[in-house]
Formats: C-alpha cells, sequence, structure tokens
C-alpha cells in the first residue's frame, strides 16, 4: 500500500516488534523505529465488562504509555492491540498452546468473526499533548468450510503462536483458505492503516 508520505520530522517509534505491523508502516513509506515495550501483554482479555474497542484502545494505550516511561523524547510512540470477536460475541485473544489455537479456528470456520485493532499514538518529550490519540477500527472477516486437515496441517507450522485468534489472513489468504473481509483488510492483519495514516500525517507534521 505505497503512499506519498512525506519525510516526517518527528521520531516515531513502533511500540512492537510485530513483523506484519512492520512491514505495514514500510510499504506506506514511512521512517520508524521499533522497541518492545516493558508490558506484559495479557493471551485472553482479562476485563469482560470491556467491548472489544474499549479493550483493544485501554491494552494500546498500556504499552504506549510503558514505552513512554523509558524511551527519550521527542518522539511519537505507536502502540496497537488486535482481537478478535466470535460470533457468540465473546472476546479472543492469543492461543494459549496448539490445542487452544485448534478450538480457535475451529469455532471460526463457516462462520463470521469481527476482528478490532485499537491504536494509542503518545508523544513524550517537547511540547506533548496532554492526552494521547486513541482510536479503534472493526473489520469483519468471513471464514468458509475448511477440513479439519487442514488445521491441523497449519498447527504442524506453529505460525498460530503470537497472533490474535490464532491466524494471519494474508498468510492464510495466500494459502488458498476461504477467507474473505469486509472492512480494512490491514486491520485484521494488526494495523488500521486507512484510519492511521491520516492521524499520523497530523501528528508527524511538526517536530514542536
Amino acid at each position: 500500500m505505497p503512499t506519498d508520505f512525506p519525510p516526517n520530522p518527528r521520531r516515531l517509534i513502533l511500540a512492537s516488534q510485530s513483523p506484519r505491523r512492520s512491514e505495514l508502516l514500510r510499504e506506506a513509506g514511512l521512517a520508524f523505529e521499533q522497541m518492545s515495550p516493558p508490558f506484559t501483554d495479557p493471551d485472553q482479555p482479562e476485563d469482560e465488562s470491556l467491548d472489544a474497542e474499549q479493550h483493544a484502545m485501554e491494552l494500546a494505550l498500556a504499552k504506549a504509555r510503558s514505552l513512554a516511561a523509558v524511551v527519550a523524547g521527542p518522539a511519537l510512540i505507536l502502540a496497537a492491540d488486535t482481537l478478535c470477536v466470535d460470533h457468540d460475541n465473546r472476546l479472543v485473544g492469543k492461543p494459549r498452546d496448539r490445542d487452544h489455537a485448534r478450538a480457535m479456528l475451529t469455532r471460526f470456520v463457516n462462520s463470521d468473526h469481527a476482528v478490532v485493532s485499537g491504536i494509542a499514538l503518545l508523544t513524550v518529550g517537547d511540547t506533548a499533548p496532554a492526552e494521547p490519540v486513541v482510536f479503534a477500527d472493526r473489520a469483519v472477516v468471513s471464514f468458509g468450510l475448511l477440513a479439519a486437515e487442514a488445521i491441523e496441517q497449519y498447527l504442524d507450522l506453529n505460525q498460530w503462536q503470537g497472533k490474535a485468534g490464532g491466524y494471519n489472513l494474508f498468510d492464510r489468504q495466500a494459502a488458498g483458505w476461504p477467507i474473505t473481509v469486509v472492512g480494512d483488510p490491514n486491520t485484521v492483519v494488526g494495523l488500521p492503516m486507512k484510519r492511521l495514516i491520516e492521524t499520523l500525517r497530523g501528528l508527524l507534521a511538526s517536530p514542536h
């Protein structure tokens, strides 16, 4: 997804080591650094009283704030968190193990589920605004019929590890899985780029 993104005078830090998120930023023409936030990201949502958008935004903000406490400014910290919502409206995070990944994927087969990515943008140093910029985006993913053998072959690859819902959209579509998306596909991958790019344009426009 190439863009005409101008050189950004403000230092941008991605609070994640995710290769998927970094690839999306590189494709957008953004210069950035990657750093791991000192935040323990729970595999499964811990507060069931929050809806998916609230939960994803709160986790993203917690990651951004944890990194802001240790990074030298001035900089703009970008943090994100992705959750799935199954057809019973239950929040789904990352699988604990192979059996948990199998159960997640089996529930997705021949049904729809939502994927929500929360974003937090936090400036540190110089004249940072009092409030971070936080938002969430939702896409709907439809799985078609998928044989149990195909799921087992995928589980053998261990590519389910560390992924919300146990899968990466683009990888599984490339592998021929019957998956379609309504909304921004990049939201499913981990960064809602359609909304994020315009927000970043304003926040990165000035170093002060």
